[in-house]
């Protein structure tokens, strides 16, 4: 019935003459309590980070939406207008279209519906047949330069390559869908870095000598001086050749509105509740440590110590764990960001894994905005305890 005999801590989690010379006691009582209690310590600075790595993860997915539209539209996307053809037109139609007043650019394109397959792997889709130096609409590489379409080879957007499981050197069989429908066996000449859609790319003249239709083109690109753009939109809705005009302004607000209110939405309720579960976490370990240590603190309370040093005691704990939180949390949040970029990636579209320097800033000042709203309100509440009531609490 005796009770149990005080734990000896004489030998253990020293500090030394010298640090203790250093630090003055309530120091000297936060750096025990982390030493002493490693295994706790160690699963609120877990909890921590991880509030923290889903704060890096959704601060880098909302700039990765913004960069996708800016990357589609403004780097790989040089056109102003795209036009398509209601069959296939011979090389002529580029002359007609240069000719328009405004029209600065023109480049056609050969777009031929198609079936991909890679052994049992396929994808139905479209081959987009370009010039060789293609400007206004481009294939890129990861650096964003652009990549050459060399004769006799595909290029394949990476979330193709991906669905077909293919890299290049590898050789697909092409299952052509219109026309004299032939069978083609064409290698993989490289993977673009593509962001909206999986396209498939060739070059113009490649393509239309495979399909035995020299000088044929589907649709065109077209740069124009903005000041004529209402009369050449009206002129090219006249035209009888032209079965659809998409304008890129208009295409880049439906892009834009369909992530806003289709899956897209979610990133803005998912950063909203990373916010309040990093909150959440960080008032967690704080409202925990302190009622573990209710008694101690009224004690010390007791024994002399003013309210900003019981508190200190308590709150040096927090800002410590808090501190190393930070760097486990933002190795969290970058291979967290890979896992919510592919979950957030669509047919559609391809969220691009961003996480920069501005991550992790927003991310430290959201976890340490929490530490320091519930050091505040656990400091409140220290202030109003009773100490006879907190003392008679049982260990």
């Amino acid at each position: 019935m005796r009770p149990p005999v005080p734990p000896d801590y004489s030998r253990s989690g020293q500090i030394g003459r010298a640090l203790n010379r250093l630090l003055d006691q309530p120091c000297r009582m936060v750096l025990r309590r982390l030493t002493r209690q490693a295994g706790r310590m160690a699963g609120a600075l877990i909890g921590i980070a991880a509030g923290m790595a889903l704060s890096v993860a959704m601060i880098g997915i909302m700039s990765a939406f913004d960069r996708m539209i800016v990357l589609t539209f403004n780097v790989v996307d040089h056109s102003d207008v795209t036009i398509s053809f209601n069959e296939v037109v011979s090389d002529k139609a580029i002359l007609e279209l240069q000719r328009l007043p405004g029209v600065i650019e023109v480049e056609p394109v050969r777009i031929v519906a198609v079936v991909l397959r890679n052994g049992v792997l396929s994808h139905r889709g479209s081959i987009n047949g370009l010039v060789e130096s293609p400007r206004l609409n481009r294939a890129v590489d990861n650096n964003l330069a652009t990549i050459p379409l060399r004769e006799g080879g595909i290029v394949l957007a990476r979330a193709l390559a991906d669905i077909l499981a293919v890299g290049p050197g590898d050789v697909l069989t092409v299952e052509v869908r219109e026309g004299r429908r032939p069978t083609l066996f064409i290698p993989v000449a490289g993977v673009a870095n593509t962001f909206l859609g999986a396209p498939a790319y060739m070059q113009r003249e490649t393509l239309n000598r495979a399909l035995k239709e020299p000088n044929r083109l589907s649709a065109a690109y077209l740069r124009i001086d903005s000041a004529y753009s209402s009369t050449i939109y009206r002129t090219l809705k006249k035209m009888p050749a032209v079965s659809g005009v998409s304008l890129k302004s208009d295409a880049r607000a439906a892009l834009q509105k369909q992530m806003d209110t289709g899956a897209g939405a979610m990133r803005f309720i998912m950063a909203a509740i990373a916010g309040v579960i990093t909150f959440g976490i960080v008032y967690n370990a704080a409202r925990i440590a302190y009622a573990e240590r209710a008694r101690d603190l009224a004690s010390l309370r007791v024994m002399g110590f003013t309210n900003g040093e019981a508190a200190f005691v308590l709150l040096g704990e927090l800002a410590v764990v808090t501190l190393l939180a930070l760097p486990v949390g933002a190795l969290f949040g970058y291979l967290l960001s890979f896992a919510i970029a592919a979950g957030f990636s669509t047919d559609l579209y391809q969220i691009p894994v961003m996480v920069s320097a501005q991550s992790y800033a927003g991310a430290a000042v959201a976890v340490l905005t929490a530490a320091v709203v519930s050091g505040w309100l656990v400091k409140r509440d220290m202030d109003r305890t009773e100490l006879v009531s907190a003392l008679k609490t049982r260990e």
